[in-house]
């Protein structure tokens, strides 16, 4: 078998995708020249001897890593400045706050859409699109969809109650001390007064055995990004969880009676790094140990053969299971760590910073049109990245060019199916000048004020459907990521092959799917 040898050319299989002309040189220097099996697997070998970003997530052979820090959006250190948090959170919902300090309302000038606007827009578009469609009560879908859309979002965004109690996990967890141990609700070792030691491992050890964890919880890919002066400008500069998970009365059914270990902050406090051993908040401040080095980022994959059919208002099914899933993984990475004698501050997706800041700079993703991530192995069928700030060494992992972000400068399919305009159109941005605005990188700004959570941006995604082993993709995927010459060529296959939402919207239901 190892002799095998192919008898098509590279030249030749190109000219039968009908990509012959003055570009083919180009586009055939992309494709590895192997002979045989042999030196496939020698190349493999080669990739996965020393630990990596591209190794640990068996990052296609076409991602090249770039210098940390550097990713493929430009961004200038000196300018760019921690955005102040809470109040550039809530674009969507949410109590003032008390001291009234507050920007989630911008200037009409944004042209910002209230919440019932944003549901007349998105269920104008769909109806037009799929006229035999019925959006329901709530412009979730019929009933079924509606039982799924609830069932799915139970658990919420970033907190659930441990069952049978009254005990919460929540964004705002620092040690893993609220909620309950395991079995018995008894310790482990490694944390039981000390008595026993702690694990102790390689920083590559260390790294892989995160992997190896969080795979086991759900996880797609890991990555880590060291905590420097720069990569500190990533964090907000101030925080509180959301209102409603401390159990607000009216926000999505609280019931305003739930009890945490420590209260939670009521106001915005601010985000700071002290010499303690660890992390904690008071109603001053939230506090991160000078020994906390690494984040791990985290991307959890989502349903694929239901999020091709995500019509919806606020968030299909398919995207609305990945945030409790997530508030549930983050706090079993976080107690899985405590019980090693380490501290994982956080968790979930609305700790710290913007998700896509994270994930990009830790070299699990680039930054697409719509200000997301998009993985060269997944796709954009991921929700963002959870993130813990750890004290277990680990190997940092590097930024990647996939040749995705560029891509999308040719691309803009989703800004035509964005019912809302919300998008950006054109090139990447210094400054959009607008509300949420943070200045100091090159990239994508999604006008958040607009936005109405359909996730047709996702769906149409030429990325999207990643996951699938088609040859045609696998070209695609490796031209793209080492020239541009026909990003416009394979952006216009996606209209001509009919990719995006599936019209039979009612199959799904009556198929068998794999596990998510």
């Amino acid at each position: 078998m190892h002799n095998f040898h192919c008898t098509i050319s590279r030249r030749d299989f190109m000219k039968g995708l009908g990509l012959a002309g003055a570009g083919i040189g180009a586009a055939t220097s992309v494709m590895p020249n192997f002979h045989d099996l042999d030196e496939v697997i020698s190349a493999a070998s080669a990739e996965t001897s020393s630990l990596s970003g591209k190794s640990l997530n068996n990052f296609p052979w076409y991602v090249k890593e770039r210098d940390f820090e550097n990713p493929t959006i430009d961004i200038d250190w000196s300018i760019l400045a921690r955005n102040d948090g809470y109040n550039h959170q809530g674009a969507y919902w949410g109590p003032v706050p008390e001291n009234g300090d507050d920007k989630r309302y911008p200037d009409p000038a944004d042209q910002c859409l209230t919440l019932p606007e944003k549901r007349d827009l998105y269920l104008a578009w769909a109806k037009q699109q799929f006229p035999d469609w019925e959006p329901g009560i709530n412009g979730h879908g019929p009933t079924r969809d509606e039982a799924l859309w609830f069932a799915s979002s139970t658990g919420g965004i970033g907190r659930y109650r441990i069952p049978g109690t009254q005990q919460m996990m929540s964004t705002m967890r620092l040690d893993g001390s609220t909620g309950g141990w395991g079995y018995f609700n008894q310790p482990p070792a490694a944390v039981w007064g000390g008595k026993y030691p702690r694990w102790e491992g390689t920083p590559e050890e260390n790294t892989l055995m995160m992997r190896t964890v969080c795979q086991f919880f759900g996880y797609s890919s890991i990555g880590v990004m060291p905590i420097t002066s720069n990569t500190k400008k990533l964090f907000f500069e101030k925080q509180i969880p959301f209102q409603f998970m401390a159990g607000d009365p009216g926000v999505f059914g609280g019931t305003g009676n739930v009890q945490f270990d420590v209260p939670l902050p009521k106001t915005p406090v601010p985000i700071v790094w002290e010499e303690v051993d660890k992390g904690y908040y008071n109603d001053q401040k939230i506090v991160i140990p000078n020994k906390a080095n690494w984040v791990l980022t985290m991307t959890m994959p989502l349903p694929e053969d239901r999020f091709k059919r995500s019509l919806g208002w606020s968030l299909d099914a398919s995207s609305m299971i990945a945030y409790p899933q997530m508030a549930f993984n983050g706090g079993r990475v976080q107690t899985f760590l405590k019980a090693l004698g380490y501290q994982g501050l956080g968790g979930d997706v609305a700790m710290w910073g913007p998700g896509g800041a994270f994930g990009v700079m830790s070299g699990l993703s680039e930054q697409g049109r719509v200000a997301n991530e998009i993985s060269p192995k997944y796709g954009s069928a991921t929700k963002g990245s959870n993130r813990l700030v750890c004290d277990l060494p680990m190997v940092p992992t590097k930024p990647i060019d996939a040749g995705i972000h560029k891509f999308c400068e040719t691309c803009g399919i989703c800004t035509t199916v964005c019912p809302s305009n919300a998008i950006q159109v054109g090139p990447p941005q210094w400054s959009n000048n607008r509300w949420d605005n943070t200045p100091g990188y090159l990239g994508y700004r999604l006008n958040w004020g607009r936005c109405v959570l359909c996730t047709n941006c996702e769906t149409y995604c030429p990325f999207f459907n990643m996951t699938n082993g088609s040859l045609i993709h696998n070209v695609v995927r490796s031209t793209v990521a080492a020239t541009p010459v026909f990003n416009s060529f394979f952006r216009q296959m996606e209209h001509t092959f009919g990719y995006g939402m599936k019209d039979d919207l009612n199959d799904w239901w009556n198929q068998s799917h794999k596990p998510w």
